[in-house]
């Protein structure tokens, strides 16, 4: 083998491995992408939850807010 094909294999191999590290680094984004989704889901759903308990209370007579004056 002579000089110009050994650095051709060799580029060959970095290219392959150069390849492979890139899949991993797509893999790894894709599942943290997916546990953001599943995080911000999971974060929408508690803030539907809270607005909705808000506009609750906000439409709730006034005798409501007199009794958690006094204690229930």
């Amino acid at each position: 083998m002579n000089t110009t094909d050994a650095y051709r294999q060799r580029l060959l191999t970095e290219l392959i491995e150069q390849s492979a590290q890139i899949d991993a680094l797509v893999i790894k984004s894709r599942q943290a992408t997916v546990g953001f989704n599943k995080e911000l889901d999971s974060l929408r759903a508690q803030q539907k939850i809270t607005t909705g308990k808000l506009h609750e209370l906000e439409n709730a007579d006034n005798t409501v807010w007199e009794n958690i004056g006094d204690g229930g």
